[in-house]
């Protein structure tokens, strides 16, 4: 047994440097620095992910482009001035709300849900077919540095002071009919268990505020009925241009993709306007890559970007900027079925 134990500490002497830089490279691997990482994502089918109630089949595919996000130790960051396409950012630390980690994912969560319901009713309504919004939460999306509040982000507020509260212009107006320095005791549910929370009136300019952003989810009935799944890695509200038009083509005969590999990306709000997104390059990059053959993108800067990046590598791909879902439906319309 002492021989033994003679033979290993000789061989830790003889090999120390070799292995302390060896235990170091796989620390370090586990070590979160203050960077992240983007690079070029891949493609979700949305239509595989819509159900509709006697819905139509689509010979092509409606898709939406995601980034690949990755907090960055330190084997990442050397790795991302190696492989091209990834990119290593500095975390903002100029921000002025209190988020944390969890915040984000929860406002990420409130987003994706927004984009869903309100692709939901633009292609219902561009398809003729019946919804009605039935009821509408309201959502804690933000809580700035400057608030003196318990509220969270991912809150939703039931009531002020036991009136109860059904839209943002219900929560807006009850601020307003309050003095500044009132503390408004607040009925929210979190993660659907109840709590009671407090926030402080105050006023900049001439609007009274608590210090949230709010944000307002609609309910609705439908015919015909639709599910919709998704990951619970998922996350976002780029996507609802692209839901939309996967939730109206399963709802009308035409087949709108023409048998083509389709894919965008873009914000939809209730009236059918398409908002501009962040890591455009790498969706276009991720659609090359998978070799589509159409890219719906944000009119404006989102566009130019795009437009620049494929005059760049010389990309074989269409590249159409929208502002509206009407916009993007015509399209398709004129030049695709």
């Amino acid at each position: 047994m002492g021989e033994t134990m003679k033979k290993v500490q000789n061989f830790l002497k003889e090999h120390r440097l070799f292995l302390t830089i060896y235990v170091l490279l796989i620390l370090s691997a586990f070590i979160k620095i203050p960077y992240y990482i983007d690079a070029p994502g891949g493609l979700i089918d949305v239509g595989k992910r819509i159900q509709v109630e006697g819905g139509y089949e689509s010979k092509g595919s409606l898709n939406l482009a995601y980034v690949s996000e990755y907090e960055a130790t330190i084997p990442l960051a050397v790795l991302s001035y190696i492989i091209p396409g990834w990119d290593l950012y500095p975390k903002n630390t100029g921000s002025t709300t209190n988020d944390n980690y969890e915040d984000i994912l929860a406002r990420d969560k409130l987003w994706m849900q927004e984009a869903y319901a309100n692709a939901v009713i633009v292609a219902y309504q561009k398809a003729g077919k019946e919804i009605t919004i039935t009821d509408k939460d309201v959502f804690v999306l933000y809580v700035y540095e400057e608030a003196n509040t318990d509220l969270r982000v991912g809150d939703k507020i039931v009531a002020a002071d036991g009136k109860q509260i059904t839209s943002r212009e219900d929560l807006i107006s009850f601020i307003e009919s309050k003095e500044v320095g009132d503390v408004i005791l607040l009925d929210v549910l979190h993660d659907e268990k109840p709590y009671q929370r407090k926030a402080e009136v105050f006023q900049v300019e001439n609007r009274k505020l608590i210090g949230i952003m709010q944000e307002e989810l609609c309910h609705y009935e439908e015919t015909p009925k639709i599910q919709i799944s998704y990951g619970d890695s998922e996350s976002g509200p780029s996507g609802g241009l692209m839901v939309s038009l996967a939730i109206y083509n399963a709802l009308v005969p035409e087949d709108i993709t023409g048998g083509l590999r389709i894919v965008g990306t873009g914000t939809l709000d209730s009236e059918g306007n398409v908002g501009e997104i962040g890591g455009v390059a790498y969706k276009l990059k991720g659609a090359v890559h998978k070799k589509a053959d159409l890219f719906f993108v944000p009119a404006g800067e989102n566009y130019e970007e795009a437009m620049e990046l494929k005059k760049k590598k010389h990309y074989d791909i269409t590249i159409v900027p929208v502002s509206t879902f009407e916009e993007a439906l015509d399209y398709l319309k004129k030049n695709v079925y």
